[in-house]
């Protein structure tokens, strides 16, 4: 049996590819994911695999710029970092389990690609939200700095 071209294979069953990463998203705990969030992200990362698997590495990383915003985006939603990570492991499940039914062979450099690129996406989503993390927890400490100030003000003044 031939191997498939895996940028064919996304071609070819893009619908379904991302109803199965849907059904992912949608059987795991915690927030609801947004519309935007299932019609956007999926459909995206796909458009930039395809992108890579034709045309080769990207030079301006536009799978890491895309998937930082998407991480910081996840992390507004109050998404934790493992569904973050596995909204990308849903992405590599959903096309190699469909490959499996339709016995897909998928060629090994473009397996190779795909999982660089859910490499570089995952870096930069979860370096993105850790980093809104940071910056969160930090005005959540000068916040607390501020009130406990007061306090102590006030107690001061009241003493």
């Amino acid at each position: 049996m031939a191997k498939v071209l895996l940028a064919e294979f996304i071609d070819t069953n893009r619908a379904e590819i991302i109803r199965r990463c849907e059904v992912k998203v949608n059987e795991r705990s915690g927030p609801a994911p947004s519309s935007r969030h299932l019609t956007e992200g999926v459909p995206r990362f796909l458009d930039q695999l395809v992108h890579e698997l034709g045309d080769g590495p990207s030079k301006n990383h536009e799978i890491s710029t895309s998937a930082s915003k998407h991480g910081k985006e996840l992390l507004a939603e109050g998404f934790t970092i493992g569904q973050v990570v596995h909204d990308y492991g849903d992405i590599c499940q959903s096309v190699t389990e469909l490959a499996v039914i339709l016995a897909e062979p998928i060629d090994a450099d473009d397996f190779r690609t795909l999982n660089r690129c859910l490499d570089d996406a995952i870096a930069g989503a979860v370096t993105e939200y850790s980093r809104g993390e940071d910056l969160s927890s930090d005005g959540e400490k000068q916040k607390l700095r501020v009130l406990l100030n007061t306090a102590i003000r006030a107690f001061e003044a009241l003493r």
